[in-house]
């Protein structure tokens, strides 16, 4: 038997130098030790390498066949700034490099299959149509609120949610009021809405104050006109206050919504239109003559006689606003049906009479028709505010300025 013998190699060159006799050996296992990577293999003879180095080879990954080397020949200090430049890091933190398996072929493939399904199947987006940002409310001056629409007309827009701000103006009325525009205010506050209300009187010369930074301005008829007055009385009585309120709204707020409801609206409305001409602020999109009354008033009797919701039906009105002048459009009702002849002029008739038949109703009163015309005030005013922030795109009926060459009117 010979005896085995494992030597270290201080022990193997020592007994080299010393020349002693060596016993044979036999190498029952091997392990070198390396600083770096072997670039042989270990089971070759005389390997070259001094590393620890398994011989259990790794298992190999079936997406990444080729192992990644962590034991890349490390470069200086200048090429690992000029890498972590280039790879769009910075200089601080680890300077080293994450090394990552090359994605497989098959794996290239699929997100480009992924990429080209995903732009079939995306639709188209739609072009948004730029709108002016919506503000909060719109401020509302009434001027003439010391009559009866006038009243019944602030009851209404305080409850309205596009309104911020709403301001009274008392004009002049020689006979007096049954109730002080104040008081009418201070009952108003109560209601529960966001809507402030404030009072103006022309005894104190507030007419400047209560159009400041106004959005829509609403003129009324002042508390001595009556609808049973002449034409000429009503025109005579109107015009100086008319004339005054638009001086006024071109100092203070020249951009404006102006409806026109002080009757006879024919004759008040070019008398805006020629004021604010001569100081340079006229916008015929701006100035609205007010044929809401008589448009209620038909789609009413159109609704009626068809049997139909009147709120489904709607009957614009051309030509003037009171009188033989007056035209309501009942053709335009419903789509798909005429009314006959007889049938159309007997309601023309009616829509054109109702102040007076409203005054053989109800006797000697001077305004007995305030509730139906504050009801159509309010609704024309709601859609001018909703018109004026984005929220919808109503139509409506008014007395606008147009030309004989025109088809179109430039008042839209």
């Amino acid at each position: 038997m010979t005896s085995l013998t494992v030597l270290t190699g201080w022990q193997f060159l020592s007994s080299f130098k010393t020349r002693s006799n060596l016993v044979v050996w036999s190498v029952s296992s091997l392990r070198w030790y390396a600083k770096h990577k072997p670039p042989c293999d270990p089971l070759k003879e005389n390997p070259p390498c001094r590393r620890a180095y398994v011989d259990i080879p790794p298992e190999v990954d079936p997406k990444c066949p080729e192992p990644c080397d962590p034991y890349e020949k490390q470069k200086g200090i200048l090429h690992k700034i000029k890498l972590r430049i280039t790879e769009g890091g910075t200089n601080f933190g680890t300077p080293f490099r994450w090394l990552e398996c090359k994605p497989c072929k098959a794996e290239e493939e699929e997100p480009e299959k992924e990429e080209t399904t995903k732009e079939v199947v995306e639709k188209p987006k739609k072009e948004v149509i730029p709108c002016v940002e919506e503000r909060p409310g719109l401020q509302v001056s009434v001027l003439g609120a010391d009559t009866g629409v006038g009243q019944y007309v602030a009851l209404l827009l305080k409850q309205c949610p596009y309104m911020k701000k709403l301001r009274l103006y008392e004009s002049k009325c020689p006979d007096g009021c049954t109730r002080c525009l104040g008081n009418i205010v201070q009952d108003l506050l109560h209601i529960n809405t966001n809507c402030r209300i404030e009072a103006f009187s022309c005894q104190n010369y507030e007419l400047e104050r209560c159009l400041q930074y106004s959005d829509i301005v609403l003129m009324l008829d002042s508390a001595y006109v009556t609808r049973n007055m002449p034409v000429e009385d009503r025109f005579a009585a109107q015009a100086p206050l008319v004339k005054c309120y638009t001086d006024a709204i071109a100092t203070e707020c020249p951009k404006a919504f102006i409806i026109v409801a002080a009757t006879p609206i024919e004759c008040m409305v070019p008398i805006v239109a020629e004021t604010l001409r001569s100081t340079g602020w006229y916008d015929p999109a701006k100035v609205l003559g007010s044929l809401a009354v008589p448009e209620m008033r038909a789609s009413t009797l159109a609704a009626l006689s068809l049997g139909l919701e009147p709120r489904y039906t709607k009957v614009p009105c051309v030509g003037g606003t009171e009188g033989e002048s007056l035209v309501p459009l009942f053709s335009r009702a419903v789509d798909y049906y005429e009314f006959c002849e007889q049938t159309a002029e007997y309601m023309t008739q009616c829509v054109r009479s109702a102040d007076e038949a409203i005054l053989r109703c109800e006797g000697h009163c001077a305004r007995c028709s305030d509730l139906s015309e504050a009801h159509a005030l309010t609704k024309l005013v709601s859609q001018v505010a909703q018109a004026l922030l984005c929220v919808d795109i109503p139509r409506v009926t008014g007395f606008v300025e147009t030309n004989s060459v025109q088809q179109v009117s430039p008042a839209k």
